[in-house]
């Protein structure tokens, strides 16, 4: 009962960059669909490579990290230096 998403089904090789060569266009199929493999994948917001050298996640993450602080800076003229750095900290443990 199951349905695949054609356009959000993926699946990955993991190898190293030698051997990658090998695998480069790969398909299988589920049913009457054929997926192709896919350099990187999302599972649970976590992005990996087929490498797993996970250079798209650290870029992700900076990204997401940047807008946020960038946020507070944005509105540091509505809330004083003590809760600024309170935010900055918080947004830094979590």
């Amino acid at each position: 009962m199951l349905k695949l998403k054609k356009d959000k089904t993926k699946f990955i090789v993991f190898s190293s960059k030698q051997h990658l060569k090998k695998t480069e266009n790969l398909h299988i199929k589920v049913g009457s669909i054929y997926i192709n493999s896919s350099m990187s994948v999302r599972n649970v917001g976590l992005i990996l490579d087929n490498t797993l050298y996970m250079e798209k996640q650290v870029n992700s993450i900076c990204k997401f990290s940047y807008y946020q602080i960038r946020n507070i800076g944005l509105n540091n003229e509505y809330i004083n230096d003590e809760t600024c750095m309170t935010l900055v900290q918080a947004f830094i443990i979590y």
